[in-house]
């Protein structure tokens, strides 16, 4: 496995996003969001081809969210996911102020992993809310 710090090109992200099972993206949104990327991590097989990735979004400096953390379901039992988060939790140590919010949106199933990487549930403390454009 080759992991790289890069975006990956719109096609195979998008493709990423379908064999991970996530809703499909217009190609020029997934463009301009893969664009203001402020970290990115790209995970790529021995034929090059993209199995794996995830990314930094926010303002830089008080607020980061991970995002699109996904890998190819015939590479998940790798690893790879460890590795990803690893890099992005490395980025954010070395980049965010001590008292930045980090935060992440993880289906139920995605909980474990995310809680063992430090993350806790914010509820009943704060309540999490999501809007469509």
């Amino acid at each position: 496995m080759n992991l790289a710090h890069k975006v990956p090109e719109t096609k195979e992200y998008l493709d990423l996003r379908t064999a991970a099972g996530l809703p499909s993206i217009d190609g020029s949104a997934a463009e301009t969001a893969l664009g203001n990327s402020i970290f990115s991590v790209s995970v790529r097989d021995e034929a090059s081809k993209l199995v794996g990735m995830g990314r930094i979004v926010g303002d830089g400096g008080c607020c980061f969210q991970i995002v699109d953390l996904m890998v190819d379901p015939q590479h998940q039992d790798n690893g790879i996911d460890e590795m990803i988060m690893r890099e992005l939790l490395g980025y954010l140590d070395q980049n965010a102020p001590e008292d930045a919010d980090v935060i992440v949106m993880a289906d139920v199933s995605g909980i474990p992993f995310y809680q063992k990487h430090g993350f806790k549930l914010v509820y009943p403390d704060r309540y999490g809310m999501s809007r469509k454009g």
